[in-house]
């Protein structure tokens, strides 16, 4: 069983900081964070709802302290094949849960305590959006999914276990794969996919077993391979 616990920001009363902890089973506004893009360095800053910032400490203690996005808060997103993420400080380190729940970038290489999961939760619906145009049903009366289309279809987003996405439609039903890769909108039962967040305004999404969606020649709107070099990153 994942014992992992959801990040929340609460004040050191032993000292002037303002921990990050994960020790939460439940989200709200304490345990969610608006991710900046830093154009220049490519790296994220994370704010509170607070509206401070994330930050190290000398001994690579994760604070919440920051007016403004400090050098020292600039964090790369590494995405993992099975659907975790992790996040790498600049001080080189990777970010881990130590057993009281707090934050340290101390870490060296990637095991359990430096997975976490990521979640778009500003986002109750996605419109897709590629080179090629946007994503939508091949014809009014195809369940199946294009990237080609000149006008988009609203994706309702459900949140799920362990990271995972639940694409629903218009009418009602989940995403399916198909048996040639190809996304069709025609199952009653749900079938997760990751979001792995690229850039402000672009993301990719994945299978479960960690394969991307790309998009094709002709607009085919289908599941790819698993490097993220080549997976499409789609507009959103």
């Amino acid at each position: 069983m994942d014992s992992r616990k959801i990040f929340y920001v609460t004040k050191n009363i032993l000292s002037s900081g303002v921990d990050v902890t994960a020790n939460q089973d439940e989200i709200s506004d304490h345990e969610t964070f608006q991710l900046e893009y830093n154009e220049k360095t490519k790296n994220w800053h994370i704010r509170t709802m607070q509206d401070k910032y994330w930050s190290l400490d000398s001994s690579g203690g994760i604070q919440a302290n920051a007016s403004k996005g400090p050098s020292s808060g600039l964090f790369t997103l590494e995405w993992l094949p099975e659907g975790s993420m992790a996040f790498k400080a600049n001080n080189g380190k990777y970010v881990a849960a130590k057993k009281s729940g707090h934050l340290y970038a101390n870490s060296d290489k990637v095991e359990d305590m430096e997975k976490f999961y990521f979640y778009l939760i500003n986002r109750l619906t996605l419109v897709l959006k590629c080179d090629q145009g946007f994503v939508g049903y091949k014809s009014a009366a195809s369940p199946k999914l294009e990237c080609n289309k000149a006008t988009y279809e609203n994706i309702f987003i459900e949140r799920s276990e362990k990271g995972l996405c639940l694409f629903k439609g218009n009418n009602g039903k989940y995403w399916n794969t198909n048996s040639d890769g190809t996304i069709s909108v025609d199952s009653d039962t749900s079938q997760g996919f990751y979001i792995e967040l690229r850039e402000p305004s672009k993301l990719c999404i994945k299978t479960k077993d960690g394969n991307y969606l790309v998009a094709e020649k002709n607009g085919v709107f289908k599941v790819g391979g698993s490097d993220p070099t080549t997976a499409t990153t789609w507009e959103y």
